[in-house]
């Protein structure tokens, strides 16, 4: 998957800071692969989950893809279980 574009709405990037205070940058190294390689699995329909490293810890983002444009609906920490999925699959 080639992610060409990144779009977060501003009430999205809101909801990320406030909620589960992650940062933009961090969405865009994990789905850049910026730290290190993600593992993105569709979810339904155009819906992903990509779980990857970041310069402050594992996180999780949710978005859609379309024509190499990713569209964040939401980003967090990674629980335990999503850690373990990304090294099991990683290796």
């Amino acid at each position: 998957m080639k992610i060409r574009k990144i779009i977060m709405e501003e009430h999205v990037a809101e909801k990320i800071v406030s909620k589960h205070n992650l940062k933009r940058i961090i969405v865009r190294e994990v789905l850049c692969d910026e730290v290190g390689k993600s593992y993105i699995e569709r979810v339904g329909g155009d819906q992903y989950i990509a779980i990857g490293k970041s310069h402050a810890g594992y996180a999780t983002v949710i978005f859609t893809y379309i024509s190499g444009t990713a569209t964040i609906k939401t980003a967090y920490y990674s629980t335990n279980w999503q850690v373990n999925l990304y090294k099991k699959k990683r290796n």
